[in-house]
C-alpha cells in the first residue's frame, strides 16, 4: 500500500466591501503585513493582523495562486484564516496603464498636498497619498511576477515611457 501524506487545509476566506473575493480550502497562504510576511499553515496559533498593500500567496493541493490586496487586515484561526480589505485583484484583472495612471496622478497631488501650509491637514492627506502609492506599487509587482506575457511587454513599454514607480 503506498503511504500517502495527509495535506492539512483550511479554510480562507477574502472579502473586500464590493465582493467575496476568494473563498476555499489551502494548504497555506502568505500574508503582507505591516510587520513583514506572516506564513500560515493548518493549526495556527489564533492572531489578527493588520495588512499592508502587497501580494498575497495562497497553495492549494493543486495550484499556488497570487493576487493584490490593500490595507486591511486578517484574522488568523486553527481551521481557517479571514481577509478583509479594500480590495483584492487577481493579476488578470490588472491594466497596466491603469496602474501607472493611478501611480502618476497619486504622485502629482503629493507634490501639490507638499506645497500646503496646514500641517495637520497635510499630514492625514499624506497617509492616505502614502496607501495609494503602495497600492501602485504592490499591483505593479503582482504584475512583474506573475503578469501576462503581454502585461510583462506593457510594463517595459510604460516604463520607459514614464519612468519606473518607485
Amino acid at each position: 500500500m503506498a503511504d500517502e501524506k495527509k495535506i492539512n487545509k483550511f479554510k480562507l476566506i477574502v472579502i473586500t466591501p464590493y465582493m467575496n473575493f476568494y473563498e476555499g480550502r489551502v494548504t497555506s497562504v502568505v500574508l503582507p503585513s505591516v510587520d513583514g510576511s506572516v506564513g500560515v499553515m493548518a493549526g495556527h496559533t489564533p492572531l489578527v493582523v493588520a495588512l499592508k498593500p502587497g501580494i498575497v500567496d495562497i497553495r492549494t493541493e493543486k495550484e499556488e495562486l497570487h493576487f493584490s490586496v490593500s490595507e486591511g487586515y486578517s484574522e488568523i484561526g486553527q481551521n481557517m484564516v479571514l481577509i478583509v480589505c479594500n480590495a483584492a485583484e487577481w493579476p488578470s484583472e490588472l491594466k497596466v496603464s491603469r496602474v501607472f495612471k493611478t501611480y502618476a496622478d497619486t504622485m502629482k497631488l503629493k507634490e501639490e498636498i507638499l506645497k500646503q501650509e496646514d500641517n495637520y491637514a497635510r499630514k492625514e492627506v499624506l497617509k492616505d497619498i502614502e496607501q495609494d502609492l503602495n497600492r501602485a506599487r504592490a499591483r505593479k509587482h503582482l504584475l512583474e511576477l506573475y503578469g501576462s506575457e503581454r502585461q510583462h511587454l506593457r510594463l517595459a513599454e510604460l516604463t520607459e515611457k514614464n519612468g519606473p514607480i518607485k
